[in-house]
């Protein structure tokens, strides 16, 4: 079979695809690359800025137009696939879903149906949106909550893109449950891939000091937490000066954050939203994550004996607590880790999803023609 993925996010698409060519198909990723993550793709579409940037952004499309057809199947990375404005993306979309067999938004990020999950149907303990019944009122929240709720361009696209999808996937626990919640007979979940050795994981006897580590996006600092979590990390590391480190690394490129992360005992991920490829990732590698992992998520892996990931609470002094007596036991982590690299080989390897991706096209609809 022939895959082509239309956008990316830390690097999900293109380990996807390397799954897919190891098992015999074709794939092909065009995205961003992230900007200054430097993330893998195999077509590399990022946009200058200014009008100069944004032209010849749209040229590069329209010069790849004609080679983006032929596929059996061709998988959009929600509203997130490209730079346009949302009429411009919903012609791009057109163009490539009628040259191709079928298709299949996935949903990597922020979309309409997640935020009217988060801020109207209330289903997630807590989101970019909520923390309980309480709405967020940082300025990300609420400006982005406005952005994809009440444009009505956004919710026209969002709304034609999931309706003309033979198949949504969600590759989260929350993306795959908003989707669901509003398209249940079409929503599919296939977990996110991670890339990992056959061979044997190290698994390092944790001791004092307990090694800890942060990456920080700045543009995102507040939406994901980490503002929160660094805070609680300045604190306990003043209080436990002998007993811990802090490694706080902001805006690197991916490669190199996975190289620093290497030799840390815990990753403090994000606060709000489930665990995602950057805690994957870490686990893969044999750290510790603390993260948000409610037992919805254990349950939809059908996961009833590994439970590795440290639950992070939404207040500060619940965090400090969780995180300070793995600063006093550290002799725990050395089990947490393992079961963290087993839990990722068995749920998240990429061989084994990119197998269930492609059954779940035989599982829930007979491909159809193009129109």
């Amino acid at each position: 079979m022939k895959f082509l993925f239309i956008g990316d996010a830390s690097n999900a698409r293109y380990t996807l695809a390397k799954g897919l060519r190891e098992l015999g198909h074709e794939a092909l990723v065009v995205g961003t690359g992230g900007g200054w993550r430097h993330m893998h793709v195999d077509i590399c579409l990022e946009r200058g800025s200014g009008k100069t940037g944004a032209v010849i952004y749209l040229l590069r499309w329209l010069l790849l137009l004609p080679k983006l057809k032929g596929y059996d199947i061709v998988d959009f990375n929600g509203q997130l696939m490209m730079a346009f404005k949302p009429w411009l993306k919903r012609l791009f979309y057109d163009f490539i879903r009628k040259r191709n067999r079928c298709t299949v938004t996935t949903l990597l990020g922020v979309g309409h149906y997640y935020v009217k999950a988060c801020v109207e149907a209330r289903l997630f303990r807590s989101s970019d949106f909520n923390i309980g019944d309480e709405p967020r009122t940082n300025a990300f929240a609420v400006e982005m909550a406005e952005g994809w709720l009440n444009q009505p361009e956004v919710v026209e696209l969002s709304r034609h893109m999931a309706e003309t999808s033979h198949l949504l996937i969600g590759t989260g626990y929350e993306y795959w449950a908003s989707l669901h919640h509003y398209f249940p007979k079409k929503t599919c979940f296939v977990p996110l891939p991670i890339d990992m050795p056959e061979c044997p994981v190290r698994i390092r006897e944790t001791e004092w000091p307990v090694r800890f580590f942060i990456g920080i996006q700045k543009e995102r600092d507040e939406e994901k937490g980490t503002d929160i979590l660094w805070r609680v990390l300045q604190k306990l590391k003043n209080d436990y000066p002998d007993k811990m480190t802090v490694n706080k690394v902001e805006n690197i490129p991916y490669d190199e954050y996975c190289r620093m992360m290497a030799d840390s005992d815990i990753l403090i991920d994000q606060l709000y939203t489930c665990y995602a490829m950057n805690a994957l990732k870490a686990m893969s590698m044999g750290i510790a994550t603390a993260t948000v992992a409610i037992p919805e998520a254990y349950e939809l892996l059908s996961e009833r004996e590994r439970f590795p990931m440290i639950d992070l609470p939404c207040d500060e002094e619940g965090i400090y607590r969780q995180l300070e007596h793995y600063v006093l036991h550290p002799e725990e982590l050395t089990q947490v880790k393992r079961q963290s690299v087993e839990f990722v080989r068995k749920h998240h390897h990429y061989l084994k999803v990119a197998r269930q991706y492609v059954l779940s096209f035989q599982k829930f609809f007979v491909p159809l023609q193009p129109e």
